[in-house]
């Protein structure tokens, strides 16, 4: 194929156990042309992240490849040394990898880890410090470093997590490499950063033509930068196609499923899809199908063989729905996909607010959280002025019973601040505070546990908040032995909590580490409802979350919304939820609120200019119109 960069041909990755191997990538195939950017998508072990290991040949020393070939340029990589892929490595194949935070040497400044491997290049040798620090300047300028010169003296700790992304980023451009891997290189980004990095990444696709192999289980982000689209599902391709192909013919029942499953700025939806079970285990693959035990239209035909990749149009799916042996049921018979115009309860009906019969369960008033840096012995000697930081300041901010308020914003905005402050979690400096019909700053401490019987919070990071020590029944009965209360029958309320939260009784002797991301955070929330609060404060509740799990957390949450009366302020960097959670939203911006309003009505006619900028950052699921 003319321009060819990068061929892979019926890969297969094993991980090497005492009980044989475990396949986490079988018989891939797909090719890369020069310019040209390839998004893999999937669930958590769909095997994304081992195929770039393998492609890269950084797998680590319990993985093999045990068959296939990669080829690059034409020269097979297979089977070479390490010392021999290290000639590769930075100066034609690179990676950016999913946490700056681990990836980056935290002891030696960002100049040095971006010196050493120009020293190691052919083109750096010979050159002086003085002219490898100016190519570095100028590669960090390019990837959106403010104030480069300066800043590259820095450590990776004094960044934020965007601007330790576009080190990676810079790191791994750093002698222009041909074919650039990014591993989920936007993940846990504000919208507006997310934005940035892609538009960086294409930018230099555009200036150096770099092929670039896009990792991610944000469907958004594929739908925006990438030509063409391989869909993985526990190890294998399931479908590849053109983006546009992809995500407006989708063909194999997993691929539909993922689109469905995916909260969307730009349309509304009744209920997000879910996907029943979970990816096999490398050990429990299935004979036939891997994702027949998952899908609406399985046959036996699909437990008992394994299907090949069919051509279908310009795609390829792997999928006996599609060849002429197929009699069952068909994907036009019962699609999966819900109506684009089907409008959420959230939003196609009044909010509470709107009702002159419902009354405030929060009312915040010139609400203020300051915070005082603390100065070092340098800063004290030095005089140097105290630097406050206005987390929260001069808020007003209300929600009604039932009702669902978002607050978003960039990290930095103070929306956690603001539901920590609502809880008293956070001490206010300043303004009013009702919660409850409680003025919270004038509750005794005996009085304050009391009162938040009627409000909870779930955390953003579900694991770290529950017990390491405790198992999901004791988590669950734990309220009652803080508030001093009992049930009737322990048990029973048990298996009543993790039913509303949609888990089986099986959890109830397993520890926290023992659960799955989305599994935790199902004990989270029905930990949160066991007292049966008026208001819970939801921070970041999808964060990290495969698509599916995410859906089922948003339709957990709203149906206890509209079950049980139950307020919400929903905090939150994801524009795409919005639109199917919240009645209101309230923008925050450096520790203000700029704008609220009905959701609807905000999101198509945003008034202030942040507003404006955050919404039109958005990566919604869909290809965009003047997309080729």
């Amino acid at each position: 194929m003319p321009g060819e960069l990068l061929s892979v041909r019926d890969l297969d990755v094993a991980y090497l156990t005492p009980a044989g191997p475990l396949h986490a990538v079988q018989g891939v195939s797909f090719s890369m042309e020069a310019g040209e950017v390839v998004g893999i998508v999937g669930e958590s072990g769909s095997g994304k992240s081992t195929l770039a290991s393998g492609v890269m040949g950084l797998l680590g020393p319990a993985a093999r490849i045990t068959g296939g070939s990669v080829s690059f340029r034409g020269d097979e990589l297979t089977g070479r040394s390490e010392d021999e892929l290290r000639e590769l490595w930075g100066k034609e194949i690179a990676m950016v990898f999913q946490d700056p935070g681990t990836s980056l040497n935290p002891v030696l400044s960002i100049e040095e880890q971006l010196l050493t491997p120009l020293r190691q290049r052919e083109e750096g040798r010979g050159k002086s410090r003085q002219e490898l620090r100016a190519h570095v300047t100028g590669m960090l300028e390019r990837v959106g470093m403010p104030d480069a010169e300066r800043r590259m003296r820095s450590y990776p700790h004094e960044f934020s997590g965007g601007m330790r992304q576009r080190v990676m980023i810079a790191l791994a451009l750093i002698s222009n490499p041909a074919l650039l891997i990014a591993d989920e290189p936007t993940s846990a980004l504000d919208v507006t950063l997310k934005k940035q990095i892609n538009d960086l990444l294409l930018g230099l696709r555009d200036e150096f033509g770099t092929s670039i192999l896009y990792i991610t289980h944000d469907l958004g982000t594929v739908a925006q930068v990438c030509d063409r689209v391989l869909v993985m599902y526990a190890g294998e391709i399931v479908e590849a196609g053109t983006a546009r192909e992809i995500f407006e013919t989708p063909r194999h029942p997993y691929t539909r499923a993922l689109l469905a499953a995916s909260p969307s700025a730009a349309r509304s939806v009744d209920t997000l899809v879910t996907i029943p079970g979970q990816v096999p285990g490398l050990a429990d693959m299935p004979r036939g199908c891997r994702f027949a035990d998952r899908c609406p239209f399985v046959e036996d035909m699909c437990r008992a063989s394994h299907p090949d990749l069919f051509p279908v149009g310009q795609q390829q799916v792997r999928c006996y729905i599609y060849t002429p042996e197929w009699t069952g049921r068909t994907p036009s018979d019962s699609d999966p996909r819900p109506a684009a115009q089907a409008e959420p309860a959230s939003s196609g009906t009044a909010s509470p607010g709107q009702d002159p019969d419902s009354s405030l369960i929060v009312e915040a008033n010139g609400l203020k959280v300051h915070f005082t840096e603390r100065r070092n012995v340098v800063d004290r000697l030095l005089g140097r002025p105290v630097h406050k930081v206005r987390a929260v300041d001069s808020v007003d901010f209300h929600v009604f019973e039932g009702e669902i308020v978002a607050v978003v914003g960039e990290s930095g905005s103070g929306k956690t601040t603001l539901g920590r402050t609502v809880l008293r979690l956070q001490e206010k400096t300043g303004g009013e505070l009702i919660v409850a019909g409680n003025d919270l700053a004038e509750l005794s401490r005996p009085m304050l546990r009391a009162a938040r019987a009627d409000m909870q919070m779930i955390f953003q990071d579900a694991v770290a908040s529950l017990s390491p020590r405790m198992r999901v029944r004791d988590l669950l009965l734990e309220p009652y032995t803080i508030h001093g209360r009992q049930p009737a029958n322990p048990d029973a309320r048990v298996e009543e909590l993790l039913e509303m939260v949609e888990l089986s009784t099986a959890h109830t002797g397993k520890y926290p580490h023992e659960l799955s991301g989305g599994q935790a955070r199902r004990v989270g929330i029905a930990r949160a409802l066991t007292l049966e609060p008026r208001l819970l404060i939801a921070d970041e509740p999808t964060a990290g979350l495969d698509v599916s799990v995410g859906a089922g957390i948003l339709n957990l949450l709203r149906d206890l919304n509209r079950s049980m009366g139950l307020s919400m302020v929903l905090i939150t960097h994801d524009m795409n939820i919005i639109r199917y959670m919240a009645h209101r939203v309230a923008v925050m911006q450096q520790g203000k609120i700029v704008e609220t309003g009905p959701t609807l009505e905000l999101m198509e006619n945003p008034e202030h200019p942040y507003t404006q900028e955050l919404l039109a950052a958005v990566s919604p699921p869909e290809v965009p119109q003047d997309a080729p």
